[in-house]
């Protein structure tokens, strides 16, 4: 249990660190007069492919549970919920802002 309370902090500690260097760039690029705001507008089909991605590893996650030593059963079961989940979340997502964009 220890084992994956570690790698949940381990994977949100990278994600922050992400986010920070990702804020530092942008603050860099807009005090050089480098950054334009209408660039980094992000295209719908990557929430698309992202939430395919999510949806097929979170299957794989489960159908790999049932393979796994029982100690890691629940752990992965949980996992491959939790991603399904985010995956079927980006897909209605990105249904939801197609519609909205072509309604405009």
């Amino acid at each position: 249990m220890t084992g994956w309370v570690l790698i949940l902090i381990a994977a949100m500690i990278s994600y922050i660190l992400l986010a920070y260097l990702e804020h530092k760039k942008k603050i860099d690029m807009i005090d050089r007069g480098l950054w334009k705001p209408e660039e980094r507008k992000e295209k719908p089909e990557h929430r698309l492919i992202s939430g395919i991605f999510f949806l097929l590893l979170g299957v794989a996650l489960l159908i790999c549970s049932y393979s796994a030593e029982p100690d890691l059963t629940g752990g992965l079961k949980i996992s491959g919920m939790l991603t399904i989940a985010a995956g079927i979340t980006l897909v209605a997502a990105y249904i939801i802002g197609k519609k909205s964009h072509t309604a405009v």
